[in-house]
């Protein structure tokens, strides 16, 4: 699962520095480039403050990490349109 990729995806879309999101979840910027990154993995705990400060369902991180993982692949169908559903759904929010 790529959480890291999920996290910095969902970042982006709301135009929030790095710096910014790792305050606001007690983090350095720079263990939250490992996260993003992929070389450090988040507990759940740190992923509720994220999901929190970004103001979505931490399920939403889930969910966009499982279609952007490629040991996945064998679920690309029914995970193909996440992306997108995940843009809907942050429009939404």
């Amino acid at each position: 699962m790529n959480v890291g990729k999920a996290i910095k995806t969902i970042r982006l879309r709301h135009k929030m520095p790095q710096q910014v999101l790792a305050e606001k979840v007690g983090v350095t910027q720079g263990y939250l480039s490992l996260i993003e990154k992929g070389q450090r993995e988040p507990g759940f705990d740190l992923i509720g403050k994220i999901s929190d400060a970004l103001t979505i369902p931490q399920q939403l991180i889930l969910l966009l990490a499982c279609d952007q993982d490629p040991k996945h692949k064998r679920f690309s169908r029914p995970l193909k349109n996440i992306s997108l559903l995940v843009d809907d759904i942050l429009k939404a929010v």
